[in-house]
């Protein structure tokens, strides 16, 4: 009990700081596309630090995440002087890989840039080039934050890994609203460069009192083999990801100007779902599945990971109905304005429905693949995810001649679901009594609600005679409103849990008082 409560806490705490992030995103990409637009500048800046650090992510995320086991492992088994080892040595393999990605992307960024936006010529070629060597420095810095991020994660402190996405945009909304009009483009990229340094100490600083930085270590072969094992098809999966973000991008540059900016304001509502709702439940889970299997305790896994389930389901099934029906609503309070026209809202509308379609399938597949990371598998998510990234690419190229930039978001939504059905068919080689059945009446009840919901709204919206804004907050009261009622009445267990834990804190808190 105590463990779950734990558990629940921490994923308060990084959700509502995830929140305040994700927040400070939303003003960031409005802030940019009143200031600076939707042009060929902008779309060269999207790919430019999009790219990067989604490279930075793959390679450094595919090291991190089994170091976190092994550490985890150590650290239970051995004691903390020999964890803190473990970090010295990947510090001392890993760093040095970084310094070459950056010098090899920083030298031939106009051969990189050709690569990632095969219709660019003249100027907007150089300017992605330029915007590339900058960005190179991300390598080194994103490297070092992650190896030591290691260390709070496996304590399971998991503010200060999130800080990162929150200095990010806090630098950028500063260079956009103060330096944009003097430097342009360039000072919003020094602004990641910036802030990537700012969590380089901030990680430093969280880990003072674990961390030990030694002047002699002694390469463990059978630590860097167990490293490479288990890194080299996680890199490879995460790879597979990239490529397919790399091709979606070069799908909407031949779209035409503004489509890659357009693609990418509509992604930024997506990952407030992504990252606010799934990623802070999945980064909490997953440290603490890498515990229980250490200490041998799998039963806890499948539990958690069950009702991880059924509360994801719940939560995100009204944010869905509200991205679906009131798409075009959200574009225009975020980002309608300035130089952001009444075209650039429909299309970016129409990214932000394509991807809501699949925001029930872009949580399974981060909640079950983190089981599979946990028992240290990292050979089934890259199979797992050449499949998806596969058909999310043969889905996009044929979806966006009949739906233009919307069909790239659509066909990454129905390559989720093809990820989630084979993740959660394979997950009983580690969990043999796990299963979904316990969450049919739960599921039934909540598909037929949403349905009732999203077509009570849909005709609400056509009805409502105000504006933009006084409509949106009517729509947004009346989905969650009328969906937690109904959830409520109907005895949906993670609302019904939820409702007497609220009611348990207000009673011991001012009834009884």
């Amino acid at each position: 009990m105590k463990k779950q409560q734990s558990i629940l806490k921490s994923t308060l705490q990084v959700s509502i700081f995830l929140f305040i992030t994700k927040i400070l995103g939303v003003a960031k990409q409005s802030i940019i596309a009143t200031v600076c637009g939707a042009n060929a500048e902008t779309d060269a800046y999207f790919v430019a630090t999009g790219v990067i650090i989604a490279l930075c992510t793959v390679v450094f995320s595919s090291i991190a995440i089994p170091l976190l086991s092994i550490h985890t492992d150590r650290l239970v088994k051995e004691g903390r002087e020999s964890s803190n080892q473990l970090i010295n040595i990947a510090l001392r393999l890993i760093l040095p890989m970084s310094l070459i990605i950056a010098l090899v992307f920083a030298s031939c960024s106009s051969i990189i840039a050709k690569l990632l936006a095969p219709s660019y010529q003249g100027a907007q070629l150089q300017t992605l080039s330029l915007y590339i060597r900058m960005m190179s420095a991300m390598f080194v810095l994103i490297c070092y934050s992650s190896i030591i991020n290691v260390i709070l994660e496996t304590d399971k402190k998991f503010l200060p890994e999130k800080q990162q996405g929150f200095l990010q945009n806090l630098f950028v909304c500063i260079a956009a609203l103060f330096f944009y009009r003097t430097f342009g483009m360039k000072a919003l990229i020094a602004s990641f460069l910036l802030a990537g340094f700012a969590q380089c100490i901030n990680v430093t600083w969280h880990a003072r009192h674990e961390l030990k930085l030694l002047r002699h270590v002694q390469i463990d072969q059978q630590v860097y083999m167990q490293l490479v094992t288990l890194a080299l098809p996680l890199l490879v999966g995460n790879a597979i990801y990239e490529i397919n973000d790399i091709v979606d991008k070069q799908i909407a540059t031949g779209l035409g100007s503004g489509n890659v900016s357009f693609l990418a304001y509509g992604a930024s509502v997506n990952e407030i779902v992504t990252t606010l709702i799934i990623s802070s439940i999945s980064t909490v889970l997953f440290s603490h599945y890498a515990t229980w299997i250490a200490e041998g305790k799998t039963e806890k896994v499948s539990d958690s990971l069950l009702k991880a389930i059924d509360t994801l389901i719940v939560v995100i099934m009204p944010v869905m109905v509200m991205c679906l029906i009131c798409g075009d609503y959200i574009v225009t309070i975020l980002f309608g304005r300035g130089n952001f026209g009444q075209a650039a809202v429909i299309a970016t509308a129409g990214v932000v429905t394509g991807y809501a379609l699949g925001f029930i399938f872009q949580a399974f597949r981060a909640t079950c693949v983190r089981v599979y990371f946990a028992f240290k598998d990292s050979i089934t998510p890259m199979l797992n995810g050449l499949i998806s990234v596969s058909a999310n690419i043969l889905l996009s190229l044929t979806l966006s001649r009949f739906m233009g930039v919307k069909g790239i978001a659509v066909a990454t939504s129905i390559a989720m679901l093809l990820s989630s059905v084979l993740l959660l068919q394979g997950i009983d080689r580690y969990l043999p009594d796990f299963t979904l059945k316990p969450l049919s009446l739960d599921c039934i009840k909540v598909v037929f609600i949403t349905l009732i919901v999203a077509v009570s709204s849909f005709y609400l919206k056509q009805w409502l005679p105000f504006g933009t804004y006084i409509s949106f907050v009517i729509m947004g009261f009346y989905v969650v409103i009328v969906y937690y009622l109904l959830t409520l009445m109907t005895r949906v267990k993670p609302t019904v849990e939820l409702t007497n834990v609220v009611y348990r804190t207000l009673k011991a808190r001012y009834i009884n008082h």
